[in-house]
């Protein structure tokens, strides 16, 4: 299993500082279904990299596959579009999702950037979209309960980013969040601490962390 450690600057690297991102912390009521950013125009937010907010109409606007590579917003129909890239951006929120830019590169602090998505997003703990996440996908004919679910994601604690698949789950995220003796005790709870169940376990981790 990989794991990439970072500099404390990883995290400025996000360009928010913490009572800046604490307007943007969601909770865990998501779930590991993939999630896409459309090509429509919804209700939306971009902050740029000097923490300008540029809240009107936002859509994907390029992609590599089904990941965004640009965004355009618009402050009403009709009006010209302004295009924006990872480069230029903090994040982007769209249709409920929060996206982040972030190097590339992730061993590397410079150089171009991308975006992710942030299925959750915490003062300690975030778990993103793996770009690069095998998805469940229904046979023809065959019942599948959990179509479209991604199976790892990557969560990036403190100075570290690490790729938790769904096989190892509990073990990955026991050892990443053993900083909270709460947190190790819900985990007792194997109903509770379940793959399907990981954004919950994320938030229960922000809440108790210390503690």
């Amino acid at each position: 299993m990989k794991q990439y450690v970072f500099l404390l600057m990883f995290l400025i690297s996000v360009n928010l500082s913490a009572q800046e991102a604490k307007s943007y912390y969601n909770v865990g009521n998501t779930s590991t279904q993939v999630k896409y950013v459309g090509a429509g125009y919804l209700p939306g937010t971009i902050v740029l990299k000097d923490g300008t907010e540029l809240k009107g109409q936002v859509r994907g606007s390029s992609y590599s596959g089904n990941n965004v590579r640009s965004f355009k917003f618009r402050t009403k129909k009709g009006e010209k579009a302004q295009v924006f890239k990872a480069d230029a951006c903090k994040l982007v929120l769209y249709d409920g999702l929060i996206i982040i830019s972030l190097p590339k590169k992730l061993k590397k602090m410079e150089g171009k950037r991308s975006f992710y998505v942030a299925l959750y997003y915490g003062k300690y703990l975030t778990v993103f979209q793996d770009p690069d996440a095998n998805v469940v996908e229904r046979s023809p004919g065959s019942i599948s309960f959990n179509d479209g679910q991604m199976l790892s994601y990557l969560m990036l604690k403190d100075k570290e980013l690490h790729k938790i698949s769904k096989l190892r789950f509990r073990k990955r995220m026991l050892e990443a969040c053993n900083d909270s003796k709460k947190f190790v005790e819900r985990a007792k709870d194997k109903k509770w601490f379940t793959y399907d169940n990981v954004y919950k376990v994320a938030h229960f981790y922000n809440q108790t962390r210390g503690q």
